[in-house]
């Protein structure tokens, strides 16, 4: 059987194991209190904003983006070094800690988290799936962390506005000055189109079948001028004929001559155009003849014979002429397919700078309609629905049930090493454990009288004790930070350390 066999025999055994058991219990309580004592009191505090999206929705770069993109891209907002600052500045935050800015930076980064709630049946990838957003912060102290999660909070509420029509703004005097610059490029461009069409006018595929034509009428007119050249090389042989036959014969009198012109010129006036150049020679004949110059034979044919020579003189240079065009018409057409690839290059590129106007134009109008729905209030905007309140209990840790559940255990580990050593040294003591073992009682029973020696070990033992349970004590109270001049060494630094 057993050293223990009832509650007097474990009440014996812990008295005799006393000091171990003081021993173990102290060490397991100021365990325990150290890791409560280290552990970091963090308190947590969240701010709630609703995304309130009205009927007329804005279409601007935010809006259009999945949740996800647009709470990093208000998270990268809020994190950015400037604001951080602001932040540390208009909350007071770090004020007795000798941080370097670097680290405030990271400590206040590393304490504050952003959160989205996504829109219940709503696609993710949708620019709708966003219903609200969680900003929750973390601090030494309730209520600097309450006011560290609405001071983001009010930011994004607040500066939303003022972001948005900033980014407006922006584009539009992006998307103004593009557009200007391209207004230039097109007047350019157009510029180069007339004066190339000006330079290559014979040359364009839209000339080419009026150059048909034209060479057409510049054959039948050659044609005719030939006829004409002929005409008149016939008539200018007959003159000279004529001249011969009026030397061999009598001189016909000046009447018959009169006579015979107007009869030839209301002939030619018959068969011939008012202002061909056979009607113009007999009319110049019949007034020589009517002033009474004419009566000279030689004379009038040597004048005839000089205005028919005149007259294949012009006619001859109309020729020339039509033949110069008819060759500039030939180069004009040789040179047709490069200014054609030439033109078609220009069109090109007129197109596509009309193209990119256009692309702005309908930019700058949609930026436009967004100004006019923000300055009448429709478009989506954050709204504050909860507030943050200071927590109650830190975040990170629960002190009571941590110091019950410490020393429990360490009365535990006490009983399990005391109940080791009375089986290790298993001793009769008392005369009902001789009867429990043996069977019978003893006769008698004298008590054990202690010596000198053992005295000293009881008053030394009882000084261990109080010892134990003095510095015990001490111990505990330096872990806490109450012994003056000495300060707690269990307190582990945290990322919020500072901030409250």
């Amino acid at each position: 059987m057993g050293p223990i066999q009832s509650l007097q025999d474990l009440i014996s055994m812990l008295w005799r194991r006393l000091p171990l058991v003081l021993t173990i219990v102290v060490l397991g309580v100021l365990t325990s209190f150290y890791m409560i004592v280290s552990s970091p009191r963090v308190y947590e505090a969240s701010a709630v904003i609703q995304l309130d999206m009205p009927a007329a929705i804005d279409q601007g770069t935010d809006s259009s983006l999945p949740a996800s993109r647009r709470v990093q891209l208000i998270e990268q907002r809020l994190m950015a070094r400037a604001n951080l600052r602001e932040v540390i500045e208009r909350l007071g935050l770090f004020a007795d800690t000798p941080l370097s800015e670097s680290e405030k930076l990271v400590a206040l980064r590393s304490s504050t988290r952003i959160e989205s709630i996504a829109a219940p049946g709503v696609s993710v990838d949708s620019r709708m799936s966003l219903a609200a957003i969680v900003i929750t912060a973390q601090a030494e102290t309730p209520a600097t962390a309450a006011a560290i999660a609405n001071d983001f909070a009010n930011s994004v509420v607040n500066r939303d506005r003022e972001n948005r029509q900033v980014r407006i703004l922006e584009a539009q005097e992006y998307l103004r000055s593009e557009e200007r610059r391209l207004n230039e490029q097109l007047s350019e461009q157009e510029r180069k189109l007339v004066e190339f069409s000006a330079r290559n006018e014979d040359a364009l595929p839209s000339s080419q079948e009026f150059l048909q034509t034209q060479l057409a009428q510049l054959t039948e007119t050659e044609t005719a001028l030939d006829r004409d050249i002929m005409t008149l090389q016939r008539e200018r042989l007959s003159l000279e004929a004529g001249g011969l036959a009026a030397e061999m014969r009598p001189p016909a009198s000046l009447v018959q001559q009169i006579r015979t012109a107007e009869i030839e010129l209301a002939q030619a006036r018959r068969t011939l155009a008012p202002d061909h150049p056979e009607i113009r020679r007999l009319e110049e004949n019949l007034k020589l003849l009517n002033s009474g110059t004419g009566s000279g034979g030689p004379d009038v044919i040597r004048r005839q014979t000089e205005l028919i020579q005149a007259q294949l003189t012009k006619l001859n240079e109309q020729k020339a002429g039509i033949a110069l065009r008819r060759t500039e018409i030939g180069r004009a057409r040789a040179r047709a397919p490069e200014v054609s690839r030439e033109l078609e290059a220009m069109t090109r590129q007129q197109r596509r700078l009309q193209d990119r106007y256009n692309e702005i134009s309908r930019q700058l109008a949609q930026v436009e309609t967004q100004q006019m729905l923000m300055e009448n209030d429709q478009t989506e905007r954050f709204v504050m629905l909860e507030r943050a309140l200071p927590p109650e209990y830190p975040a990170m840790s629960n002190r009571k049930k941590s110091a019950v559940m410490g020393a429990g255990v360490s009365v535990g580990l006490a009983l399990v090493a005391a109940f080791a050593l009375e089986l290790l040294n298993p001793v009769l003591r008392r005369s009902e454990q001789f009867a429990r073992a043996t069977g019978t009682r003893p006769v008698i029973s004298l008590p054990y009288r202690q010596t000198a020696a053992d005295l000293r070990r009881r008053r030394l033992r009882n000084l261990y004790m109080v010892v134990v349970l003095v510095l015990g004590v001490l111990v505990a109270l330096w872990m806490i930070g109450k012994v003056p001049g000495l300060p707690s060494p269990g307190v582990v630094p945290m990322p919020t350390d500072g901030m409250g």
